[in-house]
């Protein structure tokens, strides 16, 4: 009887350590060191430092003025990092806009930017209004990496986490297609929205 009981208390206290919250700020700096273009690598971090990691409370300041608090939101949250400079970016708004209109009743949609506030009022009017626009206040030294309000993104740009209500992180995405001479809008857009389409469904069920 007092084995079982030491086992049930093992196996409690084994399953209470393993539902522990990690947070992503907690290990953001050590665990993501560069923005690696290799594939493999790239699943490494994602699966290791990002997925499943929990946010905490950010106050992100839209170009706007309003203030945006993670806590306060209840819905699901699509945060994305850009930076106006990059073409796949550019590439991917129409498709961004189209999920928004879509979606906006069940997402939030938030998006961080590299560049300051006169860069991104810039592009703001090609962008789907209901999207909050944050501005960077702080230029890091690595141009594929931002800090915005405590939010530390490493892996360049175009990017999106796909967060629940709960504030884990699902899922992580990076990349995007732009035109180009081999490959016109309309193949571009189709593509885009299809990735963006998939990304998102696990916060709709």
């Amino acid at each position: 009887m007092k084995n079982l009981l030491l086992v049930l208390m093992l196996f409690s206290a084994l399953q209470s350590f393993s539902q522990k919250k990690i947070y992503y700020k907690d290990i953001v700096d050590d665990c993501i060191s560069v923005a690696s273009n290799d594939a493999a690598v790239l699943d490494d971090i994602v699966y290791n430092c990002i997925r499943d990691k929990y946010i905490s409370n950010y106050d992100f300041t839209s170009i706007d003025g309003k203030t945006i608090s993670t806590n306060q939101i209840k819905k699901p949250i699509m945060l994305f990092a850009a930076s106006s400079r990059y073409a796949p970016f550019r590439g991917e708004i129409p498709a961004i806009n189209k999920i928004v209109e879509k979606y906006n009743d069940k997402v939030e949609f938030i998006m961080l930017f590299w560049d300051d506030e006169a860069a991104v009022k810039k592009v703001s009017d090609k962008l789907d209004k209901r999207i909050a626009l944050v501005a960077s206040k702080e230029k890091m030294k690595d141009r594929s990496s931002l800090n915005v309000s405590g939010f530390i993104h490493k892996l360049d740009y175009p990017s999106a986490y796909l967060i629940s209500s709960n504030k884990r992180i699902l899922d992580f995405k990076r990349g995007a297609l732009a035109p180009s001479k081999k490959m016109g809008w309309d193949e571009v857009n189709k593509i885009n929205e299809e990735k963006l389409e998939a990304f998102i469904q696990p916060i709709l069920k």
